[in-house]
């Protein structure tokens, strides 16, 4: 940052990110796909993706196609899972760019067989299970026809098979039980169909922090990765840190005397005659207009 440049930045602590990593490692007990989706929740795609790979992470984990290429681009080799529906034309350059397909209904699986054999190329793919939440994935209800084609299916390898918790945040609801039986339920279909069992995974931040019994083969943190707990109803059952601060500088100050309101809606004004400063960020950064309270120095 130059002398004139304005000080206001966001600074993201990679030291951090690697003790919220090994936390969650430590707790979950079972390999990690680190969830980097949304530019790594706002801490950066390309520097997070690069750091958690040196940190030997097991998988890393996506929302859409030109998020894994922008990883691959930089230089990230392990394998990232691409979480969003994914339109027909993107699976031919999903599989050409070596990246995970989250493969939602049999017509999807369909789409992904035709651009693999066109390709000459096995595609790598995880079945997505409804188990609740009403997003993609086929209803665990119907999920063994959908198996039974994954399973057989020449062009594809299927290499895990989730669901998504709709109230893993939430260490009270008991939703969450009523999605792992169904996920269960669902999965037993490999067994019945004498095929192997590919990686389970279904435990988000919340079910990682609150709900043991749904860690099984892997583990999806998001926003937990970065220190922060998913709801305000998540309780800190391991020690999380925050991994990015918003940090500034004083530009201006001056003394307000007893009474006087500060700043809009006069919502705020001291008791007695108070120092005043002004730093240089704003609504415009995303800083609330107005606060609950002033914030002082």
């Amino acid at each position: 940052m130059t002398d004139t440049a304005r000080p206001t930045r966001i600074v993201v602590d990679l030291d951090t990110l690697t003790h919220n990593l090994r936390t969650l490692q430590a707790h979950a007990g079972v390999p990690v796909m680190a969830i980097v989706k949304a530019n790594a929740y706002g801490h950066g795609l390309v520097p997070v993706g690069l750091h958690l790979q040196a940190q030997g992470v097991e998988q890393l984990g996506v929302a859409f196609l030109e998020e894994g290429i922008a990883l691959r681009q930089a230089g990230v080799r392990v394998p990232i899972l691409v979480m969003g529906g994914i339109f027909g034309p993107q699976a031919a350059q999903l599989i050409a760019e070596d990246l995970e397909i989250t493969v939602s209904s049999i017509d999807k699986l369909r789409q992904v067989e035709a651009a693999a054999e066109a390709l000459g190329r096995q595609a790598t793919i995880h079945l997505k299970i409804d188990t609740g939440m009403e997003r993609i994935g086929v209803h665990s209800y119907h999920a063994g026809p959908f198996i039974e084609a994954a399973v057989a299916s020449r062009w594809c390898r299927v290499k895990g098979v989730y669901s998504h918790l709709a109230c893993g945040d939430d260490p009270d609801s008991p939703m969450t039980a009523q999605q792992l039986e169904r996920f269960l339920q669902a999965c037993a279909h490999f067994e019945r169909i004498g095929a192997p069992m590919p990686v389970r995974h279904l435990a988000n931040s919340g079910g990682l922090l609150h709900f043991p019994e749904t860690h099984l083969d892997m583990v999806r943190p998001g926003i937990a990765l970065y220190g922060v707990l998913p709801d305000p109803a998540s309780k800190p059952t391991v020690d999380l840190r925050p991994a990015m601060s918003l940090v500034s500088q004083v530009v201006y100050f001056k003394v307000v005397p007893a009474g006087h309101p500060v700043s809009y809606g006069a919502t705020w004004a001291p008791g007695t005659d108070t120092r005043v400063v002004t730093i240089p960020i704003g609504y415009g950064d995303g800083f609330p207009v107005r606060c609950p309270r002033a914030v002082r120095c």
